[in-house]
């Protein structure tokens, strides 16, 4: 009599937790599947990052060649004196592409709106896409930028009494140099206070 009941209770109890299991093996399933379809995506999402920090650090179109600069500066020649002129005369200000500037505020860098148009009316004539970075005795004529802001590089002019004294200077073209993939700045000089730069810092 004993018997069947146990069997009979056993049988109900592996049912019952025959039937509580399969319910978490369906979730462990779908939590799994789940969790490939997150990985696929932050795959797909993050592939281009990984191809510009890893196997193209700096991305996007190659900069120009040394002989294209120089061929460019020596056309915006006055133009480009022009805008050190200017420069050294706004001594607050700090930073000037096409579509902002530092200070963010014109009327904190010293300047006027008329002045700032007037700066980028030069610079894109004087085809210098990426505008301006001024220090204390030195303007950056950014013409080239590749890459991320956190891993990239510039080329272009630069006009300065003395070379960077963090520079490594070079006489040979810039696009055979060795260059480290960040944290260098070589210059090669043009003539009189120019100099082309590379710098990846």
């Amino acid at each position: 009599m004993n018997r069947p009941a146990t069997a009979g209770h056993k049988a109900l109890m592996g049912a019952t937790s025959s039937n509580a299991r399969t319910p978490g093996r369906h979730w462990l399933k779908a939590g799994s599947i789940a969790a490939a379809l997150v990985m696929l995506c932050a795959a797909i999402t993050s592939a281009p990052i990984l191809w510009l920090v890893w196997i193209d650090p700096f991305g996007g179109a190659s900069h120009p060649t040394d002989a294209e600069l120089v061929a460019q500066f020596k056309r915006h020649r006055g133009m480009l004196e022009q805008v050190v002129a200017m420069a050294r005369e706004d001594d607050r200000l700090q930073r000037l592409a096409p579509d902002f500037i530092r200070p963010d505020n014109p009327a904190d860098a010293g300047v006027s709106p008329e002045r700032v148009a007037a700066y980028r009316r030069l610079l894109a004539q004087a085809e210098v896409a990426h505008g301006i970075l001024k220090g204390d005795t030195e303007v950056w004529f950014l013409v080239s930028t590749r890459g991320l802001s956190i891993a990239g590089s510039a080329k272009g002019f630069l006009f300065c009494d003395e070379p960077d004294a963090d520079a490594r200077i070079v006489t040979t073209n810039l696009d055979r140099e060795p260059v480290l993939p960040r944290g260098e700045l070589v210059m090669r000089h043009i003539e009189g206070h120019w100099w082309l730069m590379l710098d990846t810092r």
